[in-house]
């Protein structure tokens, strides 16, 4: 009976949540800049019943109490949007120039907000807490840390988070044991030489040689040191040096991240890429500085959780839409830094498109709205 009455006050709400959703396209936010995202969400959340309170500048966190007692379970949503400009066509495209919901981050609040308007007509058969989290600029600096480092896991048992992906049915969803999203650490490197006229090389220690050197061997890390079994990826990015054509460079500096799977491969990674650098450098007469900023922690499902997610999905949505993810993304989400705090599950919820992640023209079919209601309920209610 509770799956059918879940499923029953999703489909009564969903309207509401669509609608939600064209709102907040319509004028999608960069991260920590979501201030109308913010008091819409506040204002649908007081309205029924939630305690509210903002943690950040932006974001909200509510929380509403059953009539029994419980676990604390969190859902977690990110409001914020991309530097993109949209190029969709629709009717609510996006009217802040420069910026659009690209990543479905609109579809996760107002997913969110449908299931919180669900559970608040549930609130007599709830047992425990919920404690829903919208956070702000997951796509910067991870709003996850900050919210975090204020408090809003301290009382949580266990969290479940969602992404949509186009490449999966709309109405199905998707699991992945384990290991799933890559941690990210920021690579910068400034190489010191010594600069000389061209027709006198001899003089000189061509820093843009080093650096060259230097971007190739980084890519042999992931070839030769790294676990076929594993994964990693090298990226450099930038690499600017020089001021005029007939001088050799005396400095020159290269941007860049390293992703990996998994704690040892993340230390391995950066303990190479520093002594990669500053050997190579040193060999060629000169010198290089290496800074490697942690980013995002990665994701790494709990297995306890995730096969609860499975079956939750299985019961309510049917077990012909449930897939098991075989092989992890390289794709980072600061969802990983939650993970670190309590068991928890981040999952994908099909929404069919033929446009990518972060594409101007990205057009999620908009019932994904539905089918993450339904899983955010299920997995509170049980």
């Amino acid at each position: 009976m509770t799956d059918k009455k879940i499923i029953s006050l999703c489909e009564e709400f969903y309207p509401l949540a669509r609608d939600i959703r064209r709102k907040l396209h319509s004028y999608p936010e960069r991260g920590n800049r979501e201030f109308r995202t913010t008091e819409l969400i506040f204002s649908y959340l007081e309205k029924w019943g939630y305690e509210c309170e903002r943690l950040l500048d932006t974001g909200v966190v509510a929380v509403l109490k059953g009539n029994a007692a419980g676990k604390t379970v969190a859902l977690r949503a990110d409001i914020d949007a991309l530097a993109v400009t949209e190029k969709t066509g629709l009717f609510f495209s996006s009217e802040n120039t420069g910026v659009m919901h690209a990543c479905g981050h609109d579809i996760h609040t107002a997913s969110l907000l449908g299931a919180a308007k669900v559970l608040a007509a549930m609130k007599n058969e709830l047992k425990g807490t919920v404690k829903l989290i919208f956070q702000p600029d997951e796509e910067g600096d991870g709003g996850a840390q900050r919210l975090i480092e204020k408090g809003v896991m301290k009382d949580v048992d266990e969290i479940y988070g969602i992404h949509i992906r186009p490449e999966l049915r709309t109405g199905s969803i998707m699991v992945k044991y384990g290991k799933f999203y890559a941690a990210s650490d920021i690579i910068e490197i400034d190489v010191k030489g010594t600069s000389a006229h061209c027709a006198e090389p001899h003089k000189s220690v061509d820093a843009i040689l080093i650096g060259s050197h230097i971007v190739t061997a980084l890519q042999s890390l992931v070839s030769r040191e790294i676990n076929p079994t594993d994964s990693a990826v090298i990226t450099v990015g930038t690499f600017n040096g020089g001021s005029f054509r007939n001088t050799v460079a005396g400095s020159c500096s290269l941007t860049g991240v390293a992703r990996s799977l998994g704690k040892e491969t993340r230390m391995l990674l950066r303990k190479r890429i520093k002594e990669t650098a500053e050997g190579i450098a040193e060999a060629m007469g000169g010198k290089a500085e290496v800074r490697i900023i942690e980013s995002y922690p990665g994701i790494v499902n709990d297995d306890e959780k995730t096969a609860y997610i499975e079956s939750c999905a299985a019961e309510i949505l049917g077990k012909g839409n449930v897939a098991v993810g075989a092989l992890p993304l390289m794709t980072t989400e600061d969802f990983g830094y939650y993970l670190d705090c309590a068991k928890g599950c981040f999952y994908h919820v099909g929404c069919e498109c033929d446009h990518c992640l972060h594409s101007e023209y990205f057009n999620p079919d908009e019932s994904s709205i539905l089918t993450s209601m339904i899983m955010h309920v299920k997995s509170v209610m049980g």
